[in-house]
């Protein structure tokens, strides 16, 4: 090997091992910061027991392995239930959290009306949650399959009520859209995550369902007051709720 080749060798890797070194002056990525709700949701909300409830395998399979859950149905002593679902975002946001709008149809539900709701909470009275609130109708089918009616022929159709919500590691919003490009400046502008989860707050109207049962002004009221109770248990005392 000649002098000029050696020479032209050791110049190269001088070079590469300062590049290769470079890489340990680079800044490291900034840790994900801490969710901003509780990953797991509370036995006992005042009045309310909760019992798990369990997650579907196509529900796993759509949204994604880095997906994960917190799920309980919760029922009183006069026989009211209110499903409460937490649903924790991977990295992958598109897959991991969408609007309930997108999915209840595939599930049966038709969608009534949404539109927004203001609940005052005891964590800030001066700023109240803002949630969306979905009003929606399935029909109910036998172990036949054959749409239950009434007496008159009429198809029996099953109400409910959706509140859900986002919530973050530093912030709240009730749109997805809002959700979406909270998100898209937090991963470009600072290069962080905030590992959303998607809250949803379920009661059925059961008026015409049960003799004493809860019409819509009622279960709005009832899962109102839930969510007034829950959300302190549940969210960051640090997260700003808009």
């Amino acid at each position: 090997m000649t002098a000029s080749l050696s020479r032209r060798l050791l110049t190269l890797l001088v070079v590469l091992s300062a590049g290769l070194g470079l890489i340990y002056a680079l800044p490291s990525a900034p840790k994900p910061p801490a969710p901003g709700v509780a990953t797991v949701l509370p036995d006992f909300v005042d009045e309310w027991y909760g019992q798990d409830a369990a997650v579907t395998e196509k529900e796993r399979q759509v949204l994604g392995a880095e997906t994960t859950f917190a799920r309980k149905q919760y029922t009183n002593g006069r026989g009211a239930s209110i499903f409460v679902s937490i649903v924790f975002s991977g990295e992958d946001m598109s897959a991991s959290i969408h609007r309930p709008e997108r999915c209840l149809p595939a599930q049966g539900f038709t969608l009534v009306d949404s539109r927004t709701e203001k609940l005052p909470l005891s964590l800030d009275p001066t700023h109240p949650l803002t949630v969306t609130r979905l009003h929606t109708l399935r029909p109910i089918y036998d172990a036949q399959g054959r749409p239950v009616t009434y007496s008159d022929g009429r198809p029996f159709k099953d109400f409910s009520l959706v509140y859900y919500w986002f919530i973050g590691s530093k912030e709240t919003t009730a749109s997805h859209t809002e959700r979406y490009l909270l998100d898209t400046r937090d991963r470009i502008w600072m290069g962080t995550n905030q590992r959303w989860a998607y809250v949803s707050v379920m009661s059925r109207i059961t008026a015409n369902v049960d003799k004493f049962g809860l019409d819509e002004p009622q279960t709005d009221e009832l899962v109102q007051t839930f969510i007034r109770k829950l959300t302190p248990l549940i969210q960051a005392k640090s997260v700003v709720i808009r």
